[in-house]
């Protein structure tokens, strides 16, 4: 047990210290090209805010307001510098260089989303899955260079990751019922910082509990039949919701469609059979972009090499989506479900690599995940796993049911 432990806080604070040094370089360099632009207008949202909590009104001197209701609903429309920046606001109330309390907060958040990856893939297979797993998500530059910022990526991918930890492995310390709630709670928060992301989470949910449905009896596999049999006409009925939603992403499409980094900017898929055909480019793009022919500086190299390892972890994904589905097929079948729909959503709407390598951030631990636990079914290490190989033996053989939330 205290090897276990120790491995986990271990996992974590590595994470942690190498976003901390990111964190000390952005503040004191121009060397992170991702502290630049929305970076920059959070941290000065949030010091306004901070400004007029000092003075009793915390909105004195934003353009906007963030009010109770827009807290309690995310999907109520608000200026997102002036939610963020409400987040961060309480950092520039305290003495010293507030930016730098910022960044840190945030490289802790996602230091966090590093270690309930480690601690799923560990549970599941083994101690080597979850290092493998968690390695990339650790040392990216891409991911430790947005995650020393002040962006929204840290905290959104904290919500997802952690509500993914609280319901795939057996509570410690609380109920089943409090770790639901809480896993709804920092759902809550991710999604009020992208509301964009509700389809996402309602996909994987659902299918999610629609496995455990069936797999508990609720419903019978007459009923999927007949469910099956009415979705053309539930889809036709949908129709129009569809095509407004095709509409809003070609538009964000267009509106995105600017700057060195864009790519396809003439393909603007506009109706049903449009966006089938180009989802599967699009998602392509979104996860492994650029690719070697769009390399032009070093920031792309380093991405690009990121790309070839995203492509490798997926083609491994297939042995590990096999290997989980036996001990949990409905996390299994719910984390693939939200993995496929933000690469369809995310990979139409976006046209640049630059946002493309901010966004699949949030969802590429899915792959990871997959492809950590594929790997280590088939390659064994002596170093340095030797010592916790007996973990893979404990977790074959805790019985599947177990696992079944």
């Amino acid at each position: 047990m205290k090897n276990t432990t120790r491995q986990a806080v271990s996992i974590l604070v590595v994470a942690f210290l190498i976003r901390g040094v990111a964190a000390v370089v952005t503040t004191l360099t121009t060397l992170n090209p991702d502290s630049t632009a929305d970076a920059i207008g959070f941290g000065n949202t949030a010091e306004a805010i901070a400004r007029g909590l000092r003075e009793g009104s915390p909105y004195l001197y934003t353009s906007s307001s963030i009010d109770l209701p827009q807290l309690l609903i995310p999907l109520i429309s608000s200026d997102i510098y002036t939610l963020w920046g409400t987040f961060l606001a309480p950092f520039w109330v305290l003495p010293g260089p507030s930016g730098f309390y910022a960044r840190l907060g945030n490289a802790i958040l996602g230091a966090v989303a590093v270690y309930n990856v480690y601690l799923i893939a560990r549970y599941y297979h083994s101690h080597q899955a979850g290092v493998i797993a968690a390695l990339p998500m650790t040392v990216y530059p891409s991911i430790v260079a947005v995650q020393s910022t002040l962006l929204r990526e840290a905290i959104v991918l904290f919500g997802i990751t952690t509500a993914a930890r609280l319901l795939m492995l057996p509570p410690q310390g609380c109920s089943r019922r409090l770790s639901y709630v809480l896993a709804g709670v920092v759902l809550h928060v991710s999604l009020l910082q992208r509301a964009d992301n509700v389809f996402i989470f309602v996909g994987a949910i659902a299918a999610g509990l629609a496995v455990q449905a069936v797999k508990s009896g609720y419903l019978s596999r007459r009923s999927v039949a007949l469910g099956a049999s009415l979705s053309p006409i539930a889809f036709v009925l949908s129709l129009p919701v569809i095509r407004d939603g095709i509409g809003f992403l070609a538009r964000t499409r267009e509106l995105r469609a600017r700057g060195r980094a864009v790519y396809l900017p003439e393909t603007i898929p506009r109706t049903v059979i449009e966006l089938i055909a180009f989802s599967w480019i699009g998602a392509a793009y979104f996860l492994y972009a650029p690719f070697p022919w769009m390399i032009e500086t070093i920031p792309d190299l380093l991405v690009g090499v990121e790309g070839l390892i995203n492509i490798a972890f997926t083609i491994t994904a297939i042995w590990g989506v096999r290997s989980l589905s036996q001990k949990n097929m409905p996390a299994t079948v719910g984390l693939l479900a939200g993995l496929a729909v933000a690469v369809v959503l995310y990979g139409v709407g976006t046209v640049n690599y630059g946002t493309g390598m901010r966004h699949r951030q949030m969802f590429l631990w899915v792959i990871f995940l997959f492809g950590g636990i594929g790997f280590s079914e088939h390659v064994r290490f002596a170093w340095p796993f030797r010592s916790w190989s007996d973990d893979s033996v404990n977790a074959s053989a805790q019985p599947s049911n177990s696992r079944a939330d």
